[in-house]
């Protein structure tokens, strides 16, 4: 094997130890993401932030629902002055199960905290108006847990889908450490909490919804991240290291 590509450096650690490369044969390469129209962040009254993703079981939505009514218990001036929307698509298979119906679940948990006032929904969006929605908000914030099913076969130390969204749409992240995602915000484009303490959640809204000028530092760093990430320089990216490792096979 010449090249090991993979998105993440922990990733690639793993790989390596487990498969014994050399660290010279294993190459990191993160996500690329479309380039998207820089918009500068909305008036910061309201504070907006997003969940999105898949909306279905293990995600960590409860998560999020429980650390914004923790929050906003802590600091009830602060109510009315930020909005969560929940946003993202809902497959029929992992949406109703024996368990019961998901999404009403949701609903019912966002009223027996009181949130209904302050949760928006926007299900099913078209892909032509991701960006859109994504940067009509101010932070995204993905509350992953650890899939204990996937597990059993191994560490996930892959990236996410929507932190590639985020940068790409200049949005800052608040977000579990699950897989590799610390190392998504290591840039200054968010922070990271330790996944399924939802006290410790609550704390990263806390710190933002009484900081709304954090929202602003982060965009900046994602907006860098997602030009350094655009698939042309992702392209390049490969293609240097395609003709590198063809170069040494011919010495």
């Amino acid at each position: 094997m010449s090249r090991l590509i993979t998105l993440t450096r922990l990733g690639g650690d793993c790989l390596r130890r487990r498969m014994g490369l050399r660290a010279g044969q294993v190459a990191v390469i993160a996500h690329g993401n479309l380039p998207i129209m820089p918009v500068e962040l909305p008036a910061l009254e309201p504070l907006r932030l997003l969940y999105f993703g898949f909306i279905y079981r293990g995600k960590g939505i409860e998560d999020l629902l429980e650390a914004l009514a923790r929050t906003l218990a802590a600091h009830p001036q602060c109510r009315g002055h930020v909005r969560l929307t929940l946003a993202g698509g809902t497959a029929p298979e992992m949406t109703f199960d024996p368990a019961g119906n998901y999404l009403d679940g949701l609903r019912q948990r966002i009223s027996d905290l009181q949130l209904d006032d302050i949760v928006d929904w926007q299900l099913d969006l078209p892909s032509s108006e991701i960006a859109q929605a994504i940067q009509a908000h101010h932070v995204m914030v993905l509350p992953y847990r650890e899939s204990k099913k996937l597990g059993w076969l191994g560490q996930m130390r892959g990236t996410s889908g929507a932190l590639s969204w985020a940068n790409a749409c200049g949005r800052g992240v608040i977000t579990s450490d699950a897989r590799a995602f610390a190392e998504e915000v290591a840039g200054g484009n968010g922070i990271t909490y330790q996944q399924g303490d939802v006290e410790s959640l609550s704390n990263c809204l806390t710190r933002l919804v009484l900081d709304p000028g954090l929202a602003l530092q982060w965009a900046v760093r994602a907006g860098e991240t997602g030009q350094q990430r655009e698939w042309s320089a992702t392209a390049r990216r490969f293609s240097d290291l395609f003709t590198a490792a063809c170069e040494e096979r011919t010495q």
